[in-house]
Order: C-alpha cells, then sequence, then structure tokens
C-alpha cells in the first residue's frame, strides 16, 4: 500500500512506523532542504533515531520528494501541515494549500486523513469541500477522509503504544481509516465523527 505523509520532516515518526509495518511510504514536503536531509539519513526529530532512519531509507520503504508529482497514485494520504496561532485563530493555510494540490492527484477509493490540530469542522467544512472542488469526486461516495489527532511518543510511551483517536466522515471511511491504523499502533479509539476527535484533540 502507498502512503503519503505530507510533510516529511513533522511526522517522521509515523512514516518510519507505517514503512517499518510493511507500507511504501513517501513523505512530500515542500521544503527541499528539509527533504534532502532526511533523504540523506538525517533525522530531524528526535522522535526517530537516524539509525532508525536509515534502515527504511535503504531498503526504499521509505522515500522523501518535494516533486508533486511524487503524489500519484497514492492509496492513504495523511495530512500533517502546521495550522499555526494567527491573533489566536488557527490559520488554515497550509490545510487548504494541501488540500488543493492533493485533490489533484485524489482518485476513486483513495483515502485522506487529516492530523493537522484545528478547531472542530476543519475536516468537514474546509478539508472535504476543498478536495471535492479539485478532485471532482464526492467523499464518502468516492474516497473515504476523516480526522485522526497527531501523536508523539514521550518516555513513557512510544509513538505506536500510545492509543490513537481515530474517525471517518461516514461509517465506511472510519472502517478504512481504522483498518490502516490498527496496523500501526497497538490501540485504537473509534469516535463518533471528526468533530468529536478534533475536538478531543484540543483538549
Amino acid at each position: 500500500m502507498q502512503i503519503v505523509c505530507w510533510s516529511g520532516l513533522r511526522r517522521a515518526p509515523l512514516a518510519v512506523r507505517a514503512a517499518e509495518v510493511g507500507h511504501r511510504v513517501v513523505g512530500y514536503d515542500v521544503n527541499p532542504h528539509r527533504v534532502q536531509r532526511l533523504a540523506a539519513g538525517q533525522s530531524c526529530v528526535r522522535d526517530v533515531a537516524s539509525s532508525r532512519l536509515r534502515p527504511v531509507l535503504d531498503s526504499e520503504a521509505y522515500s522523501t520528494t518535494a516533486d508533486a508529482a511524487a503524489l500519484a497514485g497514492f492509496d492513504i494520504a495523511v495530512i500533517t501541515v502546521p495550522a499555526p496561532l494567527r491573533d489566536g485563530v488557527p490559520d488554515l493555510t497550509y490545510i487548504e494549500s494541501c488540500a488543493r494540490t492533493l485533490g489533484e492527484y485524489l482518485r476513486h477509493g483513495a483515502t485522506v486523513v487529516l492530523e493537522s490540530r484545528s478547531y472542530p469542522g476543519t475536516t468537514e467544512e474546509l478539508l472535504l469541500p476543498t478536495l471535492e472542488e479539485a478532485s471532482g469526486l464526492k467523499g464518502g461516495a468516492d474516497f473515504p477522509a476523516g480526522f485522526s489527532p497527531e501523536r508523539i511518543g514521550n518516555k513513557r510511551w512510544s509513538l505506536d503504544g500510545t492509543p490513537k483517536l481515530v474517525s471517518g466522515i461516514d461509517a465506511a471511511s472510519l472502517n478504512v481509516i481504522k483498518d490502516f491504523y490498527d496496523g500501526i499502533f497497538q490501540t485504537t479509539v473509534p469516535v463518533s465523527g471528526p468533530k468529536a476527535a478534533e475536538l478531543a484533540k484540543l483538549l
């Protein structure tokens, strides 16, 4: 299964873990410098040691790129771009831009998961309409989508040992997204919908 992790630097832990369990992962980032560092086996985050990064790069299970054409043919895209606060309000520019670009490569049956922290409603009121406009497809009917708050490990809990909330825009989307994360995390926790998962992240 081909996984695209949007922002190869920030979510290197998720990308590396997905590659370790058997997925072919493309870490996409618009910053060429970040891409070059990862491609050289230099981890930029404390959650992943360079010694752990090198094996998945050498096996070609994980690759990094700044070329949007590499998004073509993805099965699951995980969006992890930042949504920084501007005057106390989340700036959704990166999420919207990402969705527009990703929508150009979205095909029937491919899945999109947002992990970026934002206000409740972002997945269904911004991400989904933007993907639909860019792709000409309909969320739910043509492609699964949902939200799952990004997690990182700590001294007590590893990334995969940390319970992972999952949600979908409909039951079918939830099943697909849960199945994906079940293969990465030891415990997944389904919730009623994206708004509940988005609110849980803020809390």
